[in-house]
């Protein structure tokens, strides 16, 4: 069995540093938002490039201009071709491999930048990210010029000392993912996932994010544990555990705390929350355990947290 990557921070970002590529021109952005200029990141000499058997920690997509290569999805490898786009969610199990790169643009974002700079859910506006299973799809050189426009305008904000930088890219961001949606998946809404894609990962994901967007509307008043999620889909909480351990490579575990992790994120940057109410929110009996839990994975604590974000 091929190795898979485990490192949390994305591959890409490493191997831009050892092949010595102009880091600045080739990847601008950070954690949060990145913008990949293929060409610049793998150059001719280079080639072929192969990346580690992985999962994506972020959402990715590929806009492909004129390039050649293949990409693994799970236990499928299909080939990737001038004017293609291919996306893909966090968790993902992938392998990506470049024979030539004429143009090819890649955007990673997280979750957290849309709902923060965008103040877009995904989960409402764009649920094909989360449950479909995307395969490289086929546009015209039309469409790919349309997007490369954006892109365009992406990476000129990125390269500016900008206060408000973020919040032009998760605009920008939003542009290109509306007319993917218009293009590939007009009409598609949560109501239809069930029936057009039944999967334990996806109904797992879908019953995750609708319980912790009520939470936050304060329509519910505890969180939920795997057990309470396999009896949604009336599985034994041991078998839900494994299917999600082999398809995310996380254990329910982790992505609960993900889940937590991201929704502490929004409720602490609304000042009408004490740290107390939000620990209660998320299910921690005292407020020091929610900042522990906090700082662990963040390395800040909820108020310094806080204070971070009222200065950005």
């Amino acid at each position: 069995m091929a190795k898979i990557e485990k490192k949390e921070t994305h591959y890409l970002y490493d191997n831009v540093k050892v092949l010595g590529s102009n880091f600045s021109d080739g990847l601008v952005g950070d954690d949060d938002f990145s913008l990949i200029i293929s060409k610049i990141v793998h150059p001719k000499e280079k080639l072929p490039w192969t990346s580690t058997l992985h999962r994506s920690t972020f959402f990715v997509i590929g806009i492909v201009i004129d390039s050649y290569g293949s990409m693994r999805y799970e236990d499928v490898t299909v080939d990737i071709t001038p004017n293609m786009l291919f996306m893909s969610k966090p968790g993902d199990l992938q392998e990506l491999r470049w024979e030539e790169i004429t143009e090819t643009y890649g955007l990673l974002f997280s979750e957290d930048f849309i709902i923060k700079h965008a103040g877009i859910s995904i989960y409402k506006t764009f649920p094909f990210l989360l449950f479909e299973r995307h395969l490289p799809l086929h546009t015209s050189a039309e469409f790919q010029q349309e997007l490369k426009t954006i892109i365009l305008l992406i990476y000129q904000e990125l390269k500016k000392d900008s206060p408000l930088k973020k919040k032009l890219c998760a605009n920008l961001l939003t542009r290109i993912l509306l007319k993917i949606k218009q293009e590939f998946w007009e009409g598609y809404s949560i109501n239809t996932v069930q029936s057009r894609n039944p999967d334990i990962l996806n109904d797992f994901i879908q019953n995750l994010e609708y319980h912790y967007e009520q939470l936050q509307k304060g329509k519910v008043k505890h969180v939920l544990h795997i057990k309470d999620y396999a009896e949604m889909q009336q599985l034994h909480e041991n078998y839900l555990s494994t299917i999600l351990k082999e398809r995310t490579g996380k254990t329910a575990g982790q992505l609960i705390a993900e889940k937590t992790l991201s929704t502490a994120k929004i409720l602490i940057k609304d000042s009408q929350y004490t740290m107390k109410e939000i620990a209660y929110m998320l299910g921690f009996s005292y407020t020091s355990y929610f900042s522990i839990f906090f700082k662990k994975h963040t390395g800040l604590t909820p108020l310094d947290y806080r204070k971070k974000s009222l200065e950005e």
